[in-house]
């Protein structure tokens, strides 16, 4: 089924548009008696330009007082359209041209990828069968694939640009998350002065990896830093959470438990205090960003769950151990849309909290020192 999409007033008018052609360099030309021109239809070119569609006349000779439209390039240089202009033998005659600029050197950007996810044993394979699409800067959808067998895809970029690539798996079977990558074109423009060709073609590649989504899978929130001894939600880690908050938007079948974690340092019982209000924190932000707050439970495990050494063999201290140790995770507690009733799961967090925040637990003065967990 065909979907049409009027191209907007960037490129339509109250005249008429007409006679599109699009260049192999990405270029739209197409003859227009709406925008501002020479008289009748002009030939105009739409482009990308710093992430806008920028519409310029070709002016003269191109273009004349009269009907100039149909244009057509066999090379990046030359081509022909139609015109019935003064001195033809007709009424519409085809002309053709030679662009002579000494500086056109033509630049075609193409970002090129793989869609992909991890086997049994952690290693990447081919995933086919994705759908991939291609957003602006704005989230406006720009082109879309799908992805066969060997699970490429190819998209027409340009200078200057930030975009987001968004993934799907589609058919039935085993589920994937939807998932989001970004890129951008900033920096990575070709230097036209050192271009010996008039076309160069330019190449990006791209890994777009889409993990499955199963029952009490764990994934590890990069770069969710809290100051010491403090549970605030800071603006980095707070970045970060937005990329949580994302996932959970794409995927609204999911519900998740979100956990803190925390180094030696300091006693268990006020590591495990401050991994739970950590988590709290977190999940309140999440929330704040209109996910539903039936879909996140928020556990605190301190100490209880390291994955690396705190101390080495000898008693010596592990920093790069106790960095790994301070993390945040997410676990998929459900893959169906589901409401957390208020009953025996809340009842328990409730009793939780309450034992946190009851003045016994800071008893003893060790409790309470500035070397608590981090």
């Amino acid at each position: 089924f065909f979907k049409v999409k009027n191209l907007g007033t960037q490129i339509n008018t109250t005249g008429n548009e007409m006679f599109p052609f699009i260049s192999d360099d990405g270029r739209m030309y197409f003859s227009s008696d709406g925008h501002p021109g020479y008289g009748g239809l002009d030939l105009l070119v739409a482009q990308r330009r710093n992430g806008q569609t920028v519409v310029e006349n070709l002016g003269k000779p191109m273009n004349s007082g009269s009907d100039d439209f149909g244009m057509f390039l066999f090379k990046a240089d030359r081509g022909f359209f139609t015109s019935n202009r003064e001195g033809g033998t007709g009424d519409d005659d085809i002309y053709t041209f030679v662009n002579e600029d000494p500086n056109l050197k033509v630049v075609n950007y193409f970002l090129e990828g793989v869609t992909m996810t991890h086997d049994e044993n952690e290693k990447l394979k081919i995933l086919p069968t994705v759908k991939v699409q291609l957003l602006d800067f704005n989230q406006e959808v720009l082109d879309e694939t799908t992805t066969g067998q060997d699970g490429e895809f190819q998209f027409r970029v340009y200078e200057h640009e930030r975009y987001t690539l968004v993934g799907e798996k589609i058919g039935t079977g085993e589920r994937f998350f939807i998932t989001r990558l970004p890129f951008t074109t900033f920096g990575k423009e070709a230097s036209r002065d050192t271009l010996k060709q008039l076309v160069t073609n330019v190449k990006f590649d791209t890994i777009m990896v889409l993990e499955k989504i199963e029952l009490n899978k764990i994934f590890v929130l990069e770069n969710i830093y809290y100051d010491f001894n403090k549970y605030d939600i800071r603006e980095d880690a707070a970045e970060e959470l937005g990329k949580l908050v994302t996932v959970l938007q794409d995927n609204p079948e999911i519900t998740i438990e979100l956990s803190s974690h925390t180094d030696s340092v300091a006693t268990e019982k006020y590591n495990l205090w401050l991994s739970q209000k950590r988590a709290e924190a977190a999940v309140s932000y999440i929330i704040s960003q209109g996910i539903d707050k039936g879909r996140l439970i928020a556990k605190g495990y301190g100490e209880s769950r390291p994955i690396a050494r705190n101390t080495n063999p000898d008693g010596t201290d592990n920093p790069e151990g106790r960095q790994k140790n301070r993390r945040t995770e997410f676990k998929i507690l459900d893959i169906a849309p589901k409401q957390i009733k208020e009953g025996a799961e809340e009842g328990e967090e409730g009793e939780l909290l309450d034992y946190f925040e009851e003045d016994r637990f800071f008893d003893d003065e060790e409790d309470t020192g500035d070397s608590g967990g981090r």
